[in-house]
Parts: C-alpha cells; structure tokens; sequence
C-alpha cells in the first residue's frame, strides 16, 4: 500500500516514528503508557475515565494485528475473555461489558457496538495472518449474535434488521455516525458466516450511503450521534460535531484505501479538510461546532456543561482530519499535503487525557504509512 507520509518525510523517519510512538504507548517503561500487562493478560487504559473498555482494547488488538504482534494480541483478547464477556442469562450474552476497571470488575452490565465490530475484524484478520482458526471461530459466534440476537431469545441485535445500520446501542434505534465501517462488513461477508454474507454485503453499501446522509453537505461535518435519517439526535448533549465524530471521516479513508468504493464520499472528506483549513495556521482552541460549521454557544448546551464549546481532544482530531488525506489526495493533492505536513509535525498528548488522541493519532500513522493493512488475505 501507498505510503503518502514519503510526500513529508524519508522512509527512514518514518519507520523510526512508528517504533517511537508504539513505545511511547504499549512500552512496559513509557510513563505515557496506555497498555499494561500481567501475568498473561493486558488491557489498555483509558486514562482520561480511570477505566478499560472494549473500544481501547479492540483498537490495541487491531494495531497489534497491523503490527504483527501475535502475543500481544493473545493478552488483550484474554483480558476481554475474562472480564469482559456477559454472563451467561444476561439478555447481553454473546456480547462483551463496554466498561470494567482495571481490576476487572464491571462498571457496566452492556455492550457498546463499536468494541464489537473491531473485536470482530481483528479476530478474522488474526485467522488469516497466523493461521489460528480458534479466532476466527471466536469472530463468527460474535457476528451471529450481532445480527440474530433477539430472535429465539433475550436481547437485541446490534445490527438493525431492516437497514442493516449498526446501533449505539442495541436496545435503542438510532446509531453514531463513527459506527459505519463499511470496510470491515466486507470481511464479515467474506470470512464471517456464510447465511450472513448477503447481509453484510448490503450493510457495507448501506454505511457509505449513510455518511452521505449524516454528514453536512458544505462543512463534511457529522454528528456524534444520529437517527437513521442522519439527523442529529440528542442523548446527553452529543448531537454536535464532537470526539466520536471525528473517526467517521478517519474511517472514509480507510475504507477507501481498502475497498475503493466511490459513491460521493471523497467530496466529505474534501469539505471536512477545507472546513478545517484555516485552524491549521491557528494555534487557538477550536470551538466545537455544529455540523453546519457554526460553533456551539452556551445557551444551546443541551446538557449541564455539555456539549462543551472547546474541542477537548485536539490531536485526535487532527490526526483524523489528516487520515483523510488518502482520500482528497486523489482529488486535490494540494490540499491533502497540508493535512499530510501537519500531521507530521504533530505532538502525541502527554498527561492525563492521552488515550484517545494518542490511539486515533497512531491509527492515523499506521494507514498514512502503508502500515494499516489486509494484504495477508
């Protein structure tokens, strides 16, 4: 795969970037770690909430895949096995607690969809790069549960039956934007069950039209969390373009360096990048805006102090914005290298609220390098 951070830099510094900053993060020595190990299980911090949660854990499996760390992957699934899987009964089962301590007691009796969904594409992938068929079949009983829970007992599927959309949450129809990944359903479809393959099909095709719903169509912004028309939709206060929001234009330009598939999603990446051009000669604070590029004020909080009016994780958003480069470099390579310079000379955050940045930061790294791939399919 194309490694578009040689347009900024010799493949030398490149290299030497993507040890520094997988040490920086999963070193056992690094005091801006995320990752922790003991005994034969680790689990990965979210630093800013005291806890671990499917998200971290599945994206450390994913980048341990990318990286061809078989052990370290072995750890975190094992941590998810113990702690994190519902309890027989539990309307949850099949599905993993979002939330836990780092003690391994629950914070939570359910699951967040986005955990499951890596969860899955890792397990596939580590199936097919190391030859473990345990993974895999770990992989295919979590999808069945993800489509076809709910019908002949307890709970609720993940996926909505009728449109395919992944939920927030299941139990309630509406969906967050960040969710779509078009990409992975194409592994479901591939190396998933087979009575689902069509399904996963249509709901790779459906997700991409979904971005097309759901994002603005001047600014490229999309919501946190929407309904099924793309509309914002309100839980909490996150109805602006706030953190969730800033993986779905991340999550275009992986599919469109793994899938290729256009249908009008380049143009989002490239309005998202122009939206944000002028911040990137600014060093102030960016406000949060709504999705019709016009920042939130404080009387339209729709929770106590919530939306907030700054951005509260500025590198995960740059990081993301410049993901999209591998996108809009095929349509206007000027604009993509500014992304592309930028992101380079990008700080990983220090201190308490590192975990998110710092992952979508090295997410970003991994695909603008060639790093972020599938090839051993």
């Amino acid at each position: 795969m194309e490694n578009l951070l040689l347009k900024v830099a010799p493949k030398e510094e490149i290299d030497k970037k993507l040890e520094h900053v997988f040490e920086m993060l999963f070193g056992q020595n690094s005091p801006e770690r995320i990752y922790f190990e003991e005994d034969d299980m680790a689990y990965i911090v979210d630093t800013g909430n005291d806890d671990v949660r499917t998200e971290g854990i599945s994206y450390g499996m994913m980048i341990a895949l990318q990286l061809d760390k078989p052990e370290m992957f072995s750890r975190l699934w094992k941590w998810v096995k113990t702690y994190m899987t519902v309890p027989k009964g539990h309307e949850n089962e099949g599905y993993f607690i979002w939330s836990c301590a780092p003690n391994g007691q629950a914070n939570s009796g359910g699951p967040a969809p986005d955990g499951e969904e890596y969860f899955a594409a890792a397990l596939l992938l580590a199936e097919k790069r190391w030859k473990i068929k345990e993974y895999g079949d770990e992989a295919r009983a979590l999808l069945h549960a993800m489509v076809h829970k709910g019908e002949n007992q307890d709970g609720y599927p993940m996926f909505e039956p009728e449109n395919t959309y992944i939920k927030f949450v299941a139990h309630l129809h509406m969906t967050d934007p960040s969710y779509h990944l078009p990409h992975f359903y194409q592994l479901y479809a591939r190396y998933g069950n087979p009575e689902d393959s069509a399904f996963f099909l249509r709901a790779e095709e459906e997700a991409r039209k979904f971005w097309l719903k759901s994002a603005n169509a001047t600014t490229g912004l999309t919501p946190e969390y929407a309904d099924y028309e793309g509309k914002p939709y309100d839980i909490d206060g996150h109805w602006t373009f706030f953190s969730d929001a800033y993986r779905t234009v991340a999550n275009i330009g992986l599919d469109w360096l793994w899938e290729h598939q256009e249908i009008g999603q380049g143009q989002i990446a490239v309005n998202i990048q122009k939206f944000f051009e002028p911040y990137l000669e600014n060093d102030e604070e960016i406000p949060v805006f709504k999705i019709d590029g016009q920042p939130l004020r404080k009387e339209e909080q729709t929770a106590e102090g919530f939306p907030p009016l700054k951005v509260h994780h500025p590198i995960g958003l740059w990081s993301t914005l410049a993901q999209a480069s591998l996108v809009t470099n095929e349509f206007d390579s000027t604009l993509a290298l500014k992304y592309l310079k930028y992101f380079w000379n990008l700080k990983l955050r220090r201190g308490k609220y590192r975990y998110y940045d710092n992952l979508l930061y090295f997410f970003a790294l991994l695909a603008l390098s060639g790093n972020y791939q599938k090839e051993w399919l």
